[in-house]
């Protein structure tokens, strides 16, 4: 019998009394066959993988992947060479920076000052900020995170001679730069994606704390968590470690050449974009999301929310983005500074993480997600 075909007053009274049990069974058995992609599939799909990322190097390509399922790592590689004139390979230990994929760690330093009590989410921004002008008196903590305080996305000093996002400025002179302006929205009424509304959060950190946010971050969140490998300064990176990222032919160095302050880079990327990796960094933070020890209950579920939309249909949290995919949702961020760039991704039902790192313009990590998770993940 056609049963999605037939009519149920046509169902034999045998067939009404079964139908239940059959439904049952299917929405037990729906959740297994969603959640977890077959093993063949993922070993197939990780051998596409690398096959394409092979390719890939041989035309220029230069960075890393980390692929995991389940908590267990299903690929760990480095490709091209550490720079224009060192021919060295990358591998799994080099590091590269995370550049807006700073944005979920800022994100999670302040939630875990709101777990202690030091700080309330719906605070004014003023309350833990001295010399913010009268007209950000409404925007709180959370507008921030959203990205719906009303800030521009950046503001340059056009006389600065070199890159201006690291020009290091300090806290007085982001505050002055902030005082420039006012909201352009109502606060919490529209996202608009700023950089600077996380230099005020690294900036709020500090001031909470005491610590210089890298310090707090590792202190209160990675170390616990069993995670190494993560921060500016606080790891002590080796000049050899560090890759120098390229664009149209020219070497365009790391981070750590560029000028900073003493406890870190300026206040215009600060808690931005300011952080470095290693990919099995990426991959135990992972672990430590998926299993529930980074932030303390419930504040993890809160950090995990989607709360604001984005004008591409995605949504945002706290310094998380959300979407939805031909594999289910996604949570993540990524990352780019026009050199560098990186893709952070938890397919969170099927629960397989996927991070990509470059270090060449030509390919930028969140351009080349797509292909790569269809290789992966099947069409």
């Amino acid at each position: 019998m056609n049963i999605s075909g037939t009519p149920a007053t046509a169902l034999s009274a045998a067939g009404r009394r079964t139908q239940p049990l059959l439904l049952s069974l299917l929405i037990l058995l729906l959740p297994a066959c969603v959640s977890v992609p077959p093993a063949e599939r993922l070993d197939a799909g990780t051998a596409g993988l690398q096959a394409e990322l092979s390719r890939l190097e041989q035309q220029g390509f230069v960075g890393q992947v980390a692929v995991a399922h389940a908590g267990e790592l299903l690929l760990l590689r480095g490709y091209g060479t550490m720079g224009i004139d060192d021919s060295r390979r990358v591998d799994a230990g080099a590091v590269l920076p995370l550049a807006s994929l700073t944005k979920p760690f800022t994100a999670s330093a302040v939630v875990a000052l709101a777990a202690d009590g030091q700080l309330a989410l719906d605070d004014p921004v003023s309350r833990h900020l001295e010399g913010l002008d009268a007209a950000w008196n409404d925007v709180t903590i959370e507008h921030l995170l959203t990205h719906t305080a009303g800030l521009p996305a950046e503001v340059h000093n056009r006389s600065w001679q070199g890159d201006p996002r690291f020009e290091p400025i300090d806290r007085k002179e982001l505050i002055r730069r902030i005082n420039h302006y006012r909201p352009d929205h109502i606060p919490g009424k529209r996202f608009n994606y700023s950089n600077m509304t996380y230099n005020l959060l690294a900036t709020v950190i500090e001031t909470v704390s005491g610590q210089t946010w890298e310090r707090f971050l590792h202190e209160r969140l990675l170390r616990p968590a069993g995670i190494e490998d993560i921060g500016l300064l606080g790891p002590k990176w080796t000049s050899d470690q560090l890759v120098h990222g390229r664009s149209k032919g020219k070497g365009r160095g790391h981070y750590l050449q560029r000028p900073r302050l003493d406890d870190g880079l300026g206040y215009n990327l600060r808690g931005a974009g300011d952080l470095l990796a290693e990919p099995r960094a990426i991959v135990d933070w992972y672990r430590a999301i998926r299993n529930r020890t980074w932030l303390p209950e419930p504040w993890q579920d809160i950090w995990l929310e989607p709360k604001v939309g984005e004008p591409d249909g995605s949504r945002y949290g706290y310094g998380l983005s959300f979407r939805d995919s031909r594999w289910g949702p996604v949570i993540g961020h990524r990352g780019g500074d026009r050199v560098f760039a990186t893709d952070f991704s938890w397919f969170r039902e099927l629960d397989v993480m996927v991070y990509i790192a470059t270090a060449n313009a030509r390919y930028e990590a969140d351009l080349m997600a797509p292909r790569l998770h269809r290789l992966l993940l099947g069409p």
